[in-house]
């Protein structure tokens, strides 16, 4: 499986197994090696952040089973239909009016399928339709916390497909995966501001920034994994190696170490963790995962320009929002002012995930 890759990427001529991905993603070898750069150099700060949540949960060390789990004192607040509106439309307001009324609209026109029914499919998506005139949401409201936040992240994409759509033909319209989700990342941590903002009791802010940790660190820090994992299967193969399941489970488990250390407690049966489900490894979509990493730091990095540059950021935003896939991702970043093959760009993502850590450990 990771043998045929090698073989086709030698008759190719490729320079590693990894260009038909950037190919793919329009991103350069340089701008991935300084993110994983930056990932693998960051890991003490993710680190402390599931020490902290072992305290605040009473725990010594987190287990695996842990380390998404709620916290214990989390208050458990329903949120009505009407009231998720109000927040997530307020949340994008504040940023700018325009996106403000396009997310409204959304509601106001019934676009988002929230209701939960028998034989609805799980999860969530928004779909975008034709010349950015709306978009369809997809997603099964029960009032938790989580769901405010699962609406302010597929409403971005809606925005997303409001100015991509409206200024792009369809030849240049279809997004990237390291793009795609600039506009759903950057509505969380909008709504997370508002959000901390209100909160009355330090449990109430303690669960608003653990929810937003938690969710970064598995798409950033635990997809790193993934990626160092993949790279090892094919320079295991490079090495003459044969990668028999207790082979590929030594690989998984060292690409997860460098993440974790030992900040988690595992169970031996999670060195089979990579079998779980296809994301780990994917043969027909090679390098699935960084592009994921990619986004969420990026998104982070974008968000802290706009802590600094304030209402002077909201068209930089848009411009970006606007491009489709007409511009690459290096020229993206360039538009704005920076240089993703540099790690000092990408530092800017962990400093704003640093900000929320020690926002949390403020409360402790």
């Amino acid at each position: 499986v990771c043998g045929d890759h090698l073989q086709m990427c030698e008759w190719r001529k490729y320079p590693s197994p990894m260009t038909q991905s950037l190919i793919d993603n329009d991103v350069e070898q340089e701008a991935i090696d300084a993110l994983m750069h930056t990932m693998e150099g960051s890991v003490e700060s993710y680190r402390r952040y599931l020490r902290l949540k072992a305290k605040l949960m009473g725990l010594k060390k987190l287990g695996n089973w842990d380390i998404v789990a709620p916290l214990p004192k989390a208050p458990e607040k329903k949120y009505t239909w009407e009231e998720s509106r109000r927040e997530v439309v307020a949340a994008y307001k504040s940023f700018d009016p325009e996106w403000a009324a396009w997310v409204d609209e959304m509601y106001g026109r019934r676009h988002i399928d929230g209701e939960v029914r028998k034989g609805k499919r799980s999860g969530a998506f928004c779909a975008t339709w034709l010349a950015g005139k709306s978009a369809y949401v997809l997603q099964s409201f029960n009032g938790q916390m989580g769901d405010v936040y699962t609406q302010a992240h597929e409403l971005g994409h809606a925005v997303h497909a409001y100015l991509g759509g409206r200024n792009q033909k369809p030849s240049n319209y279809e997004i990237g995966s390291c793009i795609a989700e600039c506009g759903s990342v950057f509505g969380e941590l909008l709504l997370t501001d508002r959000l901390l903002a209100a909160v009355k009791t330090m449990e109430e802010k303690q669960a608003v920034i653990a929810t937003v940790l938690d969710e970064f660190g598995m798409a950033a820090y635990q997809v790193s994994a993934r990626v160092f994992f993949e790279k090892s299967m094919y320079d295991a193969i490079k090495a003459g190696k044969f990668l028999d399941g207790e082979t590929v489970s030594s690989l998984w488990t060292a690409g997860r170490d460098k993440i974790y250390g030992d900040a988690v407690e595992w169970l031996p049966e999670m060195k089979w963790e990579w079998t779980m489900k296809v994301h780990y490894y994917i043969p027909n979509y090679r390098f699935y995962n960084y592009p994921y990493v990619y986004a969420q730091l990026f998104v982070f990095a974008l968000y802290r320009l706009y802590k600094e540059q304030g209402k002077a950021f909201v068209p930089k935003m848009k411009t970006l929002l606007a491009a489709g896939s007409s511009r690459s991702p290096t020229e993206l970043a360039k538009d704005i002012g920076f240089d993703v093959t540099s790690e000092n760009f990408w530092r800017k993502g962990i400093q704003q995930f640093e900000e929320l850590v020690d926002q949390l450990e403020s409360t402790m």
